[in-house]
């Protein structure tokens, strides 16, 4: 038999075989998805009965045997529904669950039971598969992903972006889309997950992105969002970094740190550097470097500078002049016409006398005029007698185009009255008398003084410096006070001003008992913007550092990289000028760098431009209860009408509404300060019945002054704004006659910064409540009520007057001890009329010893003085005279009594003159000798 015929039958017995099979046992197949419920029934191909009944004899099938494959539970019941037949269904069991992810397919075999014999029949072979149900969400295997990107570069791989599903089937496992949720950047994520850039990145414009991805499985289901931060990494440039290309200065705001974060990057050039060299240059479109003369700009540079804290501002603030309404010009600069213009300083704002050391400073222009006017003392600052006579203790005054400072030593402890000391400085200046601005300082430490003109130290030599020496000045009984005075100077014996200044003054200050540093006398007069440098100690062996006078450039040398670096981080830029003519400034570095090899590495130039911008001032807001109400009798008391009184300083935001009043948070750290609290009365205050009290020693402590006028008051003087509400809450507002008033409306604002931040005002108008008064009583009843009602019913602060009448037993006490009284007085009157008209019968004699007469009303007296003593007096004081007593102490006029003195300003006292000053001191203008 041939090959190929034994390969046919081979073949036709196999398919007799696999048909025999068939038709022996069936295979079903059946699917039911992962979250069926109880009792669903699985997706069969076909049909499930019985097809083979060999081995069955009865006629009816009572049910299946399932045969388990393994030893897994199977989660399968089979329900009969035909006994004839044997057909069935598969259902899921009762509290039986599906679990793709732990199984995917169930195998088992089956077989019909007969009723009558119970055998069963051929097996028959089942398999469920477990359809996957998408439960899971992709998560990411990050919570978040960082990378790098170099700048101008493109990468279609910067990171890979991967995510993992609880699903088992790869349908609902697998993520089919990746969303960009960011949306205008540069970036796209592929299918594969993988994030790349679409365009080159810029470093200078942007340092990194951060982007929101989010992934999506093929079952629709989107994983949580993602963060992917992506850092923009710049190329290596050869130059500065670190320094920003624009810089914004606020005006008014001190000095700016410009370069503190510089560095030098030589990227990975094989350089060790043997020399690096960097020339920092200010380039500026400012249009003139002169000063600002007025209150806000010499403020701002007074702070800038760190003018000593004990300076004292002796001119006048605006509308606040004493005397100078009408020459104060806004801004603080005060105009002295030479004939009438001056004002006297109050003792609380300087006490007038000058310790071994101080300064006194102030801006002037002053031009030449006749001859004959230059001959007469034009006084800036005056210290003179307030009374008897005209003595001048110090003062500061121009005299034919000369300074002059006057100091007399004062007498007292420990001072030698016979030996001559320097009294008189006096200075020749061109600029006295060129009609221009300029800044004069005076440093003394007695007897040493030295002068600064526009911020440089006066070289003095014997042809422009005079020193004057003088005694000091000897006590006088006449005098009991001095009085310091500005645009001229106090006669004290005439009682009026004399010495007249013609010119302009600002800035007039004096710091006593120390002096103002070299350095800040130096800085208020560099009025240009400049850069700030000022780390000389730190610079390394073998480094050096030049800059120009104007500090608009500075060249700084070193061995090292760090070293040089180091000190470029510490230029700052200042500009004090509070009116700017342009936009901004630049500055430029070029730098060079020397490597041991002796090549050069190129640095190109770089350049920073400096942006002006407007200083934003910020807001000032008042709040207090604005509507009060209260009875009489709490007014006639004293009622503080400003008890809940609040100040919040805010920084300047566009559209903020004086409603909108919030604390500041306590720990901002900024302290903020008032220069002025005005309250102004609407109508005028009667002043004979109504005035404001306010607590005087918390302003003295404060070193704060008030101002007191029949149109309100004005606390004065820089102080923090904490302070300015505790003494705005303890004013109190008194009307003795309260009965009369209905109401009264206070308006109350507040400024700092020369009055340029200005508050909002507030209004607060009391309202005075009238209680009913008791019917008229006889006048010596009345007295006597209201003497008792004044003593017995004030309780101090916080309470209130009684208004209840007293039982009348009191009443008639109280008017005994009136009648009493009364009587009393009568006495007196007619004992002092009974000694007059004896006294006026006879003459009386009074010798200088009988001390107790003194005592006495002498203007009707007749007094006789010992001639003797008279002569001893003068007898004595030409003794002292001998001994080199200096005469002049005592009835001088003006500061004539210098033994040194110019042009016939001084004159010395005759004898007589000099005997005068020790007769008797009492008021003996009706006495006759």
């Amino acid at each position: 038999m041939s090959l190929g015929r034994l390969l046919a039958v081979f073949a036709s017995i196999l398919i007799v075989d696999l048909v025999f099979s068939i038709d022996e046992g069936r295979i079903y197949h059946g699917t039911i998805r992962e979250d069926a419920i109880d009792k669903q029934e699985v997706d069969l191909d076909f049909p499930l009965f019985v097809r083979d009944r060999k081995g069955l004899t009865g006629d009816e099938i009572c049910g299946y045997t399932i045969y388990k494959s393994n030893s897994n539970p199977i989660p399968f019941q089979i329900i009969l529904e035909d006994r004839k037949t044997g057909s069935a269904r598969i259902i899921l069991a009762k509290g039986s669950q599906l679990n793709y992810e732990s199984t995917k397919r169930y195998e088992f075999e089956i077989a019909a039971d007969d009723c009558t014999t119970g055998a069963h029949s051929v097996r028959e072979f089942v398999r469920i598969d477990v359809e996957d149900v998408n439960e899971f969400a992709p998560a990411w295997k990050e919570q978040t992903y960082t990378a790098e990107v170099t700048e101008g570069q493109l990468s279609d791989r910067i990171l890979k972006l991967e995510t993992k599903d609880e699903d088992g089937s790869e349908e609902f496992s697998k993520v089919c889309q990746y969303h960009l949720l960011t949306k205008e950047v540069p970036f796209e994520v592929t299918k594969e997950g993988y994030l790349r850039n679409t365009e080159p990145l810029d470093y200078s414009s942007k340092h990194n992105f951060i982007l929101e991805v989010q992934a999506e499985d093929c079952g629709k289901k989107l994983s949580d969002k993602l963060l992917v931060n992506i850092l923009v990494k710049p190329q290596c440039k050869v130059g500065w970094k670190g320094i920003h290309n624009r810089i914004d200065y606020v005006t008014k705001s001190g000095q700016k740190p410009v370069t503190s974060n510089a560095t030098l990057e030589l990227c990975d050039a094989v350089c060790q550097v043997t020399q690096l060299s960097v020339s920092i240059r200010l380039q500026s479109d400012e249009a003139g470097t002169g000063c600002e003369i007025d209150a806000s700009a010499i403020s701002t540079r007074d702070k800038i500078c760190g003018r000593h804290q004990d300076t004292i501002n002796l001119l006048p603030e605006g509308k606040h002049s004493p005397s100078a309404d009408t020459t104060a010009k806004p801004g603080g600069v005060v105009e002295f016409d030479g004939k009438t213009v001056a004002f006297g300083v109050a003792p609380e704002t300087f006490g007038g006398r000058l310790e071994p050391h101080f300064t006194i400073s102030t801006w002037l222009k002053h031009e030449r005029q006749s001859v004959e006017a230059e001959e007469v003392k034009q006084h800036i600052l005056c210290n003179a007698d307030g009374e008897g006579m005209s003595r001048h203790h110090y003062s500061l005054f121009l005299h034919n185009c000369h300074l002059v400072l006057l100091l007399r030593k004062e007498p007292g402890p420990g001072v030698d009255m016979n030996v001559f000391q320097p009294a008189e400085w006096r200075w020749k200046l061109s600029e006295i008398c060129d009609a221009k601005w300029h800044h004069y300082a005076i440093n003394m430490e007695f007897p040493e003084a030295r002068l600064f003109v526009d911020g440089k130290l006066f070289v003095k030599s014997k042809r422009n410096e005079d020193i004057i020496d003088d005694w000091p000045l000897h006590p006088s009984r006449k005098v009991h006070t001095t009085k310091l005075s500005i645009g001229a100077c106090w006669e004290g014996s005439g009682g009026h001003f004399g010495q007249f200044l013609r010119g302009h003054l600002a800035g007039l200050t004096i710091v006593n008992n120390d002096t103002e540093t070299d350095h800040a006398i130096s800085c208020i007069n560099s009025c240009h913007e400049k850069m700030d440098f000022h780390a000389i100690s730190e610079m390394d062996t073998g480094m050096s550092v030049s800059m120009n006078s104007a500090m608009t450039q500075i060249d700084i040398t070193g061995r090292t990289k760090e070293s040089v670096e180091n000190l470029v981080s510490k230029i700052g830029y200042i500009n004090p000028r509070v009116k700017l003519t342009s936009e901004s400034s630049r500055l430029t570095f070029e730098t060079s760098v020397r490597c041991g090899d002796g090549s050069n590495i190129t640095i190109a130039k770089s350049e920073a431009t400096i942006n002006f911008v407007e200083e934003r001032h910020p807001k000032i807001l008042l709040s207090s209860s604005t509507q009060l109400t209260r009875n009489e009798h709490e007014v006639v008391r004293g009622e503080k009408i400003f008890r809940d009184f609040l100040v919040i300083v805010q920084p300047f935001v566009p559209g903020t509404k004086d409603s909108d009043l919030t604390e500041l948070p306590a720990a901002s750290g900024v302290v903020h300060h008032l220069e002025l609290c005005s309250v102004v009365v609407q109508p005028e205050l009667d002043v004979t019945n109504e005035h404001f009290a306010y607590p005087e020693n918390l302003v003295k402590q404060l070193g704060l002054s008030v101002e007191l006028s029949v149109n309100g008051m004005n606390v004065i003087g820089e102080a923090k704004v904490s302070d300015y509400i505790d003494v705005m809450r303890g004013i109190h507002y008194v009307h003795r006659k309260a009965d009369d008033l209905n109401t009264r409306t206070f308006r109350v604002t507040c400024s700092k910064e020369n009055g340029q931040i200005v508050s909002n005002e507030l209004v607060v108008e009391l309202d005075v409540v009238h209680t009913e008064h008791r019917p008229e009583q006889s006048p010596d009843h009345a007295a006597a009520d209201k003497l008792f009602h004044s003593v017995s019913n004030y309780k101090g602060d916080g309470s209130k007057l009684s208004t209840k009448p007293e039982d009348k037993s009191s009443g008639v006490g109280i008017a005994a001890i009136v009648v009493i009284c009364v009587g009393f007085l009568v006495f007196i009157v007619v004992l002092g009329v009974i000694r007059i008209r004896s006294a006026s019968q006879r003459s009386v004699e009074v010798n200088v010893e009988e001390k107790q007469e003194m005592e006495w009303d002498n203007s009707a007296l007749t007094i006789t003085v010992n001639p003797m003593d008279s002569e001893v007096v003068t007898t004595v004081y030409e003794e002292s005279e001998v001994n080199g007593l200096h005469a002049e102490e005592t009835d001088t006029d003006d500061d004539i009594g210098s033994f040194h003195d110019d042009r016939a300003d001084s004159s010395d006292d005759d004898e007589h003159g000099r005997a005068k000053s020790h007769d008797l001191e009492w008021d003996s203008t009706t006495a006759t000798y």
